[in-house]
């Protein structure tokens, strides 16, 4: 039996010295690798519905995390799927995208988390209402309507003062 030693804990193993390195590396790897805050990115705005796109990147995990989107209520949102990349260094990178529309708050929040070794890293990101095109939207619209409808008020109105 060999008694393995930690910072924090003292593990016994009836593994061989070569099985029981292996593991210490794979602890340390796992427990204190240097997992990056995710950060959020603006990556553009969705024509079609007006919402915004946010990019998460996080960078340093072992083993494979999961990306989760957020709405500021905590409502879960409905995200693309997670691009995972492993590096030479046997640790993840982790990225998602989502896209937003305008809420009540316009917060939301990127989570990565690794429930095996109970470690989680979220970032916050506020959006103010002016990246949401869905605003300008209806009201060019209103306006290209309303225009056209005064016009022909107008010139049916000036058609019956004529007569």
């Amino acid at each position: 039996m060999m008694l393995f030693h930690t910072d924090d804990e003292t593990f016994k193993s009836h593994l061989r010295p070569l099985s029981v390195l292996m593991f210490h590396l794979l602890l340390t790897h796992s427990c204190r690798g240097a997992v990056s805050s995710p950060v959020i990115s603006l990556v553009g705005i969705d024509k079609a519905t007006g919402g915004v796109v946010l990019d998460c990147e996080s960078a340093g995990w072992y083993p494979e995390p999961e990306v989760l989107w957020l709405a500021g209520e905590g409502k879960l949102l409905s995200a693309g799927p997670t691009e995972t990349v492993r590096g030479p260094d046997d640790l993840y990178t982790v990225s998602s995208r989502v896209t937003v529309e305008k809420r009540h708050s316009n917060s939301f929040t990127c989570r990565v988390q690794q429930r095996n070794i109970n470690q989680t890293r979220e970032t916050h990101v506020q959006i103010q209402d002016d990246f949401f095109w869905t605003g300008l939207y209806v009201n060019l619209g209103f306006w290209i309507l309303l225009i056209p409808l005064l016009s022909f008020a107008v010139w049916t109105w000036r058609l019956n003062i004529i007569k």
